[in-house]
């Protein structure tokens, strides 16, 4: 049996169970939440070229399946990051147990998985862009959530994979040429360069945020921090795949006219100014939505900076921020989706006025992840932010000051913050946090906290990360 059939099936067979019991949401929560970890565990503990033994069945993960036509396979580099993008799922289902993001997110969360694992494990590389944009034309459900009003952040999570899929399928054209005309490196260079802009497109360093700065302000929090999570993971790991099928796309400009315009300068220098104008932007924010968005950007654009570096830098680091990434997200997530709700779905600072001396444990929660996402000592994106600047001071000292400026920016919104949430409140009828919020509330403090003082927690992680995606050669 493949493993990418119980990839699929397992996620698409528990949703069914999860939205015949909607109505109650401590049941579907519950078993949406382990369905999406149990896939998360098995992908991670399971040997991808071995056979196991699951529910009596025998399994190897790495089995070829064919499915209408197409074939699905399980690398090593895939294996690792459903499983990474599972239990990211499991983490939000847990942060909305008790503040629910729409009875839809459930259910179509685990459709999602299922779904965004076959754009993984598609073959050939190139129909994975094409099918990455059909699974985000049903992701904008769960952003929407069923709400009037604006769809920019629904909408706007299109635009970039549908210029980049004609990119990509035009590229494909001109490799199958270039094997039936091997003297002709015209074919060759065109195709490279094409799917390098197609990579730029899906990767959106600075100026090509934009989608992403809606999708985070605008989709429900938890939704949003999943989703910003799954685009990263997808579009890195497809990133390697394409390196790992087409070795001319290592070193090929951007421009014939311009060979210094490469895609990993581009992402270097699109990466470091995104983290200056996020600090700078959420420096200005008066909006804790806004805030907590650019706060997302900017450990994006420390990704993509040490995407770009290549040999200089690691898959560890790449992996480590977006780990430390992730737990920001979710744990800030969660205390901006509890806020979100108690101030009526407006987060402006006239309306969270004064909901830090009612929400002290779930402010805690928001701030601190926040922070965390800015690479702020004594938080868990610190040592992935402190080794990033470790390898920027070797390289160019001035790129690590711009970085910083940005984490210094988010600081100054961080304490703008405080000063509204722990002002005079505006709203007298607000309730105060209740037990259970409390509970997820310190829990995600303390997932902030604790790698702080013990940052090699993430060295058996990294070590399967880094295993996986040079298990076939390559790096970033």
């Amino acid at each position: 049996m493949s493993g990418a059939l119980l990839v699929l099936t397992l996620p698409l067979l528990a949703a069914v169970l999860v939205y015949l019991l909607r109505r109650w949401p401590t049941p579907s929560t519950l078993l949406a939440g382990v369905a999406a970890l149990t896939v998360g565990v098995l992908m991670w503990r399971w040997p991808n070229d071995d056979l196991v033994l699951f529910l009596g069945r025998v399994i190897r993960p790495n089995t070829p399946l064919e499915l209408l036509g197409q074939t699905l396979v399980m690398t090593p580099a895939a294996q690792w990051a459903i499983g990474f993008i599972a239990l990211a799922l499991a983490g939000a289902y847990l942060g909305a147990w008790r503040v629910s993001p729409g009875r839809s997110f459930f259910p179509f969360g685990l459709v999602l998985l299922a779904f965004f694992s076959a754009v993984l494990l598609l073959e050939p590389v190139w129909l994975q862009p094409l099918l990455l944009l059909g699974v985000l034309c049903l992701a904008v459900f769960i952003i929407q959530a069923g709400r009037q009003g604006s769809t920019r952040g629904a909408l706007r999570v299109l635009w970039l994979p549908t210029i980049a899929v004609p990119l990509f399928l035009v590229a494909a054209w001109y490799f199958q040429q270039a094997a039936l005309s091997p003297s002709d490196p015209f074919l060759m260079q065109r195709a490279a360069r094409m799917t390098s802009w197609g990579l730029l497109l899906l990767l959106a360093p600075w100026p090509l945020h934009g989608p992403a700065q809606s999708l985070g302000e605008e989709a429900p929090p938890l939704v949003g921090a999943w989703l910003l999570t799954v685009l990263a993971v997808v579009n890195i790991t497809m990133l390697q795949e394409f390196l790992l099928s087409y070795e001319s796309l290592q070193g090929i400009s951007l421009f014939a006219d311009f060979p210094f315009l490469r895609l990993a300068e581009l992402l270097v220098a699109g990466g470091i100014v995104l983290c200056l104008w996020a600090g700078v932007a959420g420096a200005l924010e008066n909006d804790l939505s806004r805030l907590w968005s650019y706060a997302a950007l900017f450990s994006y654009g420390a990704i993509l900076v040490a995407l770009g570096l290549g040999a200089e830098s690691s898959w560890a680091l790449v992996w480590l921020l977006m780990i430390t990434r992730t737990v920001g997200l979710m744990v800030s997530g969660y205390g901006r989706a509890v806020i979100r709700q108690r101030a009526g779905s407006v987060t402006d600072f006239d309306h969270v006025q004064g909901h830090g001396t009612r929400l002290p444990w779930i402010s805690a929660a928001f701030l601190l992840g926040v922070l965390s996402l800015a690479g702020m000592p004594l938080t868990a994106g610190f040592a992935s932010q402190w080794a990033l600047m470790q390898v920027l001071g070797n390289r160019d000292w001035l790129q690590a000051v711009i970085i910083l400026a940005g984490a210094v920016g988010l600081v100054v919104g961080v304490m703008r913050t405080v000063r509204v949430l722990l002002g005079p409140l505006t709203n007298r009828l607000l309730e105060r946090e209740g037990r259970v919020l409390i509970f997820l509330a310190l829990l995600g403090v303390l997932v902030v906290l604790l790698p702080a003082l013990r940052p090699q927690v993430w060295r058996p992680i990294l070590s399967a990360a880094v295993t996986a995606f040079t298990a076939t050669a390559g790096g970033p």
